[in-house]
């Protein structure tokens, strides 16, 4: 019988723990022993909480376990929490808790736009997978904008060369396009005025094969609202996340009804799996080998490649530039390669909301763009020529030297870390001897639960 008070006690922390948010989990509110209120009165209120929150003392989220606490996230291990890396999409669970997938542009939903069929290139669900246009190349970049993107900007430009970028509008915990305290509205401000075709690779790059019909919708008109709040239009070109759009999840169809073009590719760069500079050699090969099996007389091309990452950016396009010239392709935009005029390439929707910056994030004088390359206390390196990001050692760029770890937040943009695979994420590649932050979150409800079973039997020895 000595025994029961214990049990009771520990029930009554346990019941608490179970109905505490990720973040309470980790501090323990210890009871002083003068408090007044009486062990039975602490029992009835916990169980009233613990009937109000079935108890999941691990946290744990997904098909087996159900939906995260509200206002916290279900990560790709399957771990609610509030982390970028449990919040961020596509690795998110959107079906068992919030994630950035759940944010919404500013100002009207598009679902209102007219959506005519025009011109001669084919509509969802018919797929596009070869250009029309002999002797051209159009070169795609998925995922983006990065901070990669304004130096490919700047490589097109040397080339005079033109390109589609399919864009993303929040993935890899990059904050929403249309977010003009962050870099990726001018650039893709600039893709606009430099003559590049801007089309739709979805808000947060879920799989439209896998999700419900609402949720594919969701995913095209929010990107849609995004691009409109920063071009006063959005396209009618688009390309899956993954190439994944199946004839039984009826993609293809809901894709034609909303007025897209679905742009698919005839030479696959790999790029997202050769991001190292001793394996790029690879995707440069298979760009070569397959230009070599025909002639710019007769031959055009599709290709695929994601500007998410640094080999791409700084190594592998300009080695496709360079080969088109030497063999007698030109670098085009889709729209071009396949004769469709300008015009047809977006929708106009000129309900554009107010654009207003937050303001400095911190106090004090506000930094001059830098002018030399370097940044810190009274420079900043967004809208700069260097590059987005301000280094540990206060020079601006892109590298992963520059936006990783000891970037200056209040000097420039800093990256999120990129997963191995980037947003081009396949299916059948899982990486290894990865923890997820997300996987801490076990760790740590463990330790509270060993400390408040330990306070609990305190409290009964001293009773």
């Amino acid at each position: 019988m000595r025994f029961r008070p214990i049990l009771m006690l520990s029930s009554i922390f346990l019941a608490k723990l179970a109905v505490a948010t990720p973040c309470e989990t980790s501090s323990i509110h210890t009871v002083p022993l003068n408090q007044t209120s009486s062990v039975a009165e602490d029992l009835e209120a916990a169980e009233i909480e613990s009937r109000a929150t079935p108890p999941n003392l691990d946290y744990r989220c997904g098909v087996k376990y159900g939906k995260c606490p509200s206002g916290t996230c279900c990560s790709s291990s399957g771990f609610c929490g509030t982390s970028k890396a449990h919040c961020r999409s596509p690795d998110c669970k959107i079906d068992y808790g919030h994630c950035d997938a759940h944010k919404s542009p500013k100002g009207p939903p598009t679902k209102d736009v007219g959506r005519p069929h025009m011109g001669q290139v084919p509509y969802g669900p018919q797929e596009v997978r070869s250009c029309a246009v002999p002797g051209t190349v159009a070169l795609t970049f998925d995922d983006g904008p990065t901070r990669y993107t304004g130096d490919l900007l700047d490589l097109l430009d040397r080339y005079d060369a033109k390109a589609t970028f399919f864009i993303t509008g929040i993935n890899n915990g990059k904050g929403q396009i249309d977010d003009f305290d962050l870099p990726w509205a001018s650039l893709i401000e600039r893709m606009q005025l430099s003559g590049h075709q801007i089309a739709s690779h979805t808000w947060s790059h879920e799989d439209l094969s896998k999700v419900t019909p609402l949720q594919r919708q969701d995913q095209i008109e929010k990107n849609e609202a995004a691009l409109r709040n920063i071009l006063g239009s959005f396209p009618t070109y688009m390309r899956p996340p993954y190439s994944s759009c199946t004839r039984d999840s009826a993609c293809g169809t809901d894709l034609g009804r909303l007025g897209y073009h679905i742009i698919l590719y005839d030479i696959d760069t790999d790029d997202y799996k050769n991001d190292d500079p001793n394996l790029i050699q690879r995707s440069k090969d298979i760009f070569d080998q397959s230009l070599s099996t025909g002639s710019p007389t007769s031959r055009s091309w599709l290709v695929i490649a994601h500007d998410a990452h640094e080999q791409t950016v700084h190594n592998l396009t300009e080695h496709m530039l360079k080969t088109m010239k030497r063999t007698g392709y030109r670098p085009v935009t889709v729209g071009e390669c396949l004769r469709d005029p300008r015009d047809l390439w977006s929708r106009p929707d000129d309900r554009m909301p107010s654009r207003k910056k937050k303001g400095p994030k911190s106090s004090g004088d506000p930094k001059l763009v830098s002018i030399d390359g370097t940044c810190g206390k009274h420079y900043t390196c967004l809208g700069s020529r260097f590059g987005l990001c301000c280094g540990s050692v206060n020079l601006c760029g892109n590298t992963t030297q520059h936006c990783g770890v000891g970037c200056q937040s209040d000097a420039g943009y800093c990256s999120v870390e990129v997963p191995p695979n980037g947003d081009a994420w396949d299916p059948k590649i899982q990486s290894k001897g990865h923890k997820s932050d997300a996987d801490s979150i076990l760790y740590t409800v463990g330790t509270a639960a060993v400390t408040s079973l330990f306070l609990a039997l305190i409290v009964a020895m001293w009773m």
